[in-house]
């Protein structure tokens, strides 16, 4: 049983943001230090990676802990399981068909957990320059 009203609930959901987050921000800011040209959210190439090097054919995604379902840090909605199962389910689903696909068409996939880019920021960048630079 949900503990807000269907109203309270759409507000609350509206909020969330699918592109723009602070850990996106926090890496395309990393990015731009390093004069490192990129673009973001591209509408043609599969699953619409947040960070793109279209010349190098890399794409990063910058994964949620929850709607990706981190494998030690997520934490399940204690109500509506069902519905949060599949959606999360799916998304891990979708996230492999995704990376599959890409790297079909020859493309470089990185993907880091948010988390992550709160606690190891030179990691994560790192990791990124790492297969920029090959």
């Amino acid at each position: 049983m949900d503990n807000l009203t269907p109203e309270q609930r759409k507000i609350n959901m509206q909020h969330i943001r699918s592109k723009g987050t602070l850990p996106e921000k926090i890496i395309m800011s990393e990015l731009k230090k390093a004069k490192i040209y990129f673009a973001t959210y591209v509408n043609n190439i599969v699953g619409k990676p947040d960070i793109v090097f279209r010349r190098k054919k890399i794409a990063v995604f910058i994964d949620s802990d929850f709607w990706h379902k981190h494998p030690t840090r997520f934490v399940p909605p204690k109500t509506n399981t069902t519905y949060w199962d599949n959606k999360i389910n799916r998304n891990q689903e979708r996230d492999k068909e995704v990376s599959k696909e890409l790297r079909k068409n020859g493309w470089r996939v990185i993907r880091i957990w948010e988390y992550d880019i709160k606690k190891s920021l030179t990691k994560c960048v790192s990791k990124i320059f790492k297969e920029y630079n090959k």
